[in-house]
């Protein structure tokens, strides 16, 4: 059998991976992956010119991972295959990127008031390369003692409830998927499992209605394989729903880093007749291969 093809989402150093590009392409060749999407938060990798790219013998996919808002729900909307000269990504990805820092800077500012939080906001930004994120701080919590783990982190401080915690102002998901189009690219609801509706006994029913309402916005896929352990959602329903939708499908690790992630890159991919129709949804016109 022909192993499939592609992972399509993958994080690296750009935002809250712990991975650079470089090894991010040297694990790729250790376990047969040909092609990955690199999409971080909010950016695209600055290594990029052009929406796909070779790299140590790997095809390198240009991707995002951006929050939207639709209907007043936050979802993440996986990019693939961007042209990152678009004027139009650039604007809607500098609109994200400083609702991110308005964010991070009210809670850092709280953590340093109610948590005693020695870091600076300027010392942490100083300290990533890329995009600041709450895993960010949930590590520098730890650092300092503060919390005795990255869990505790998140539930203490860093979650919806909590005092330090501040919500992310989200662009419309209209928005981004325009954005997405304009820059050639295919748009994926990331993770759609974790979708939390109003009422969680029709969690089924409302997903539905949500990527009805997605697709109408232009959505292009919905992310099928993926790792949900025991949340009780699983790739087989969402493969019934993007074929409820004709939607195509994407799929991927979500990993992080080593030892970061339940899965790691090229753990979890999409086939190689998926990753076809993907490409060929985009406008690019270079080769993956």
């Amino acid at each position: 059998m022909t192993r499939p093809r592609g992972d399509s989402h993958v994080h690296t150093t750009a935002s809250d991976g712990v991975d650079t590009l470089s090894e991010r392409c040297a694990r790729a060749r250790e376990v047969d992956l040909p092609i990955f999407a690199v999409t971080d938060h909010d950016c695209v990798h600055p290594a990029f010119s052009e929406p796909i790219m070779k790299r140590d013998h790997c095809a390198v996919i240009n991707g995002a991972e951006i929050r939207a808002g639709v209907a007043g729900h936050e979802i993440e909307i996986l990019e693939l295959f961007l042209d990152p000269t678009s004027s139009e990504l650039q604007d809607v990805l500098e609109r994200v990127q400083q609702h991110r820092i308005n964010r991070n800077q009210t809670i850092v500012s709280a953590l340093r008031t109610h948590a005693g939080l020695e870091a600076t906001y300027e010392m942490l930004i100083h300290r990533v390369d890329g995009v600041l994120t709450r895993p960010h701080l949930a590590e520098q919590l730890e650092r300092e003692g503060i919390v005795e783990s990255y869990d505790e982190a998140f539930q203490q401080y860093l979650q919806s409830g909590v005092k330090t915690y501040e919500p992310l102002k989200l662009v419309v998901c209209e928005t981004v998927i325009s954005a997405i189009h304009a820059a050639g690219g295919v748009a994926s609801l990331a993770h759609p499992g974790y979708f939390q509706p109003p009422t969680p006994e029709h969690t089924f029913d409302s997903l539905a209605s949500l990527i009805q309402r997605l697709k109408t916005a232009g959505l292009d896929a919905i992310e099928v394989t993926y790792e949900y352990g025991a949340s009780g959602f699983s790739p087989p329903r969402a493969a019934a729903l993007a074929n409820k939708t004709d939607l195509l499908q994407t799929g991927g690790s979500d990993c992080h880093g080593v030892d970061t992630s339940v899965t790691s890159i090229g753990d979890v991919r999409v086939s190689r007749s998926q990753f076809r129709r993907l490409y060929e949804r985009s406008d690019t016109t270079i080769r993956p291969h």
